[in-house]
């Protein structure tokens, strides 16, 4: 495949394009500043220059925290359906495209699994409403004949992620003997190292599958464990479990059905959740101290 990677130098991206090199795919990923994808001109130049026959678009607004509110999310929405349609004009054949579990109601989520189509989509955060109204856009494109996947992330962790989100916040005061300090920890959420998650845009890319695919591992995972694991392995500082408040928008469990993926699109992951864990850890020595 000849692959434009849009956000191929982000935490999802960068293992994509990695891997994509590895499998001898021809990849352009260009940076942002050669092309403001926001931009009508910039849209159109990049698809002229890239000449390619597959979109995997990961491109977002994705600053910590920030994303979920971010008015951006509009910008980013209708950008990204302009950006298929010139795609799909000018001959591309296959798009995928990165969703977010965060399309499915999570107010009244349920401890089963999550499911491309027999859970409810009901957003409750702008981020989620962006990426559902652009699948609903991939809906009209694909009912004329187009090619396209929507690979709906779930939680992710890994090496070089940013040091605000779980993992790293848990980690790196411990590395430092510091107290790391979070919630009790019982929420129950769906994991998937970084490049597992690369490699599941990888094969769904080369796939003929379309519509949404979860990308996650479909093992439930307590917070706590991830901490309790991490603070055993490193063997430093204090875990303060319970030192912050539980927030009470926060579903007690969101858990991925992956049949999809390992059935129709026929993937299987590299690590479980330690060893992504013990990635993450060993990642984090080697940067600067707290």
């Amino acid at each position: 495949m000849r692959v434009l990677v849009t956000g191929g130098s982000g935490f999802v991206g960068a293992p994509t394009v990695r891997q994509l090199t590895a499998a001898g795919h021809e990849v352009i990923a260009p940076s942002h500043r050669s092309y403001d994808i926001l931009d009508a001109s910039g849209r159109a130049q990049l698809i002229a220059d890239a000449k390619a026959d597959t979109l995997i678009h990961l491109a977002w607004e994705t600053r910590h925290a920030y994303f979920w509110v971010a008015p951006e999310n509009v910008q980013w929405r209708d950008a990204s359906i302009d950006l298929f349609r010139r795609f799909l004009e000018a001959g591309g054949t296959r798009i995928v495209m990165s969703g977010s579990c965060a399309e499915y109601d999570w107010q009244n989520a349920s401890t089963d699994p999550l499911h491309e189509t027999s859970t409810p989509c009901i957003p409750h955060m702008p981020y989620g409403d962006a990426k559902l109204e652009t699948l609903h856009a991939c809906s009209e494109f694909m009912d004329a004949g187009a090619s396209i996947a929507w690979g709906r992330l779930f939680f992710l962790m890994g090496p070089a992620e940013n040091p605000l989100r779980l993992v790293p916040a848990i980690v790196r005061p411990l590395l430092s003997g510091k107290r790391a300090s979070m919630s009790a920890g019982t929420q129950i959420r769906d994991f998937m190292d970084v490049d597992d998650a690369a490699g599941a845009f990888v094969a769904l890319a080369a796939s003929k599958v379309t519509g949404p695919v979860n990308i996650a591992s479909g093992e439930g995972l307590a917070l706590r464990e991830i901490a309790q694991y991490a603070f055993d392995t490193i063997a430093n500082g204090e875990l303060g479990l319970g030192d912050l408040p539980m927030r009470p928008v926060d579903p007690p469990v969101l858990l991925a059905d992956v049949d999809r993926l390992t059935q129709e699109v026929g993937f299987t992951r590299q690590y479980d959740w330690k060893g992504s864990i013990d990635r993450c850890i060993a990642y984090w020595r080697t940067q600067a101290p707290l």
